[in-house]
């Protein structure tokens, strides 16, 4: 599968929000499929999982505050901390 194919995917599940990321990181390090990713084979899945790792090695152990996902996951309204 392509880098273009496996950005599509990466993208889908950052648009979730931060804390969906860190959750989706932990299920596939378990061996989980995620329904987001049950097309790929087992090599795409774990360049995902590369990926998002690296992706979040960013934000180190926190999220960014004022996501609309993750606001809504917390009950917050956008703009509040």
């Amino acid at each position: 599968m392509g880098n273009n194919q496996i950005d599509h995917y990466i993208e889908i599940l950052c648009q979730k929000g931060c804390r969906s990321v860190r959750d989706d990181i932990k299920l596939l390090e378990q061996g989980v499929i995620l329904p987001e990713l049950k097309v790929l084979d087992d090599l795409s899945r774990e360049k995902v999982l590369k990926e998002l790792r690296d992706i979040m090695a960013v934000y180190g152990e926190s999220c960014p505050l004022g996501s609309p996902k993750d606001n809504q996951r917390s009950g917050m309204k956008d703009g509040e901390q």
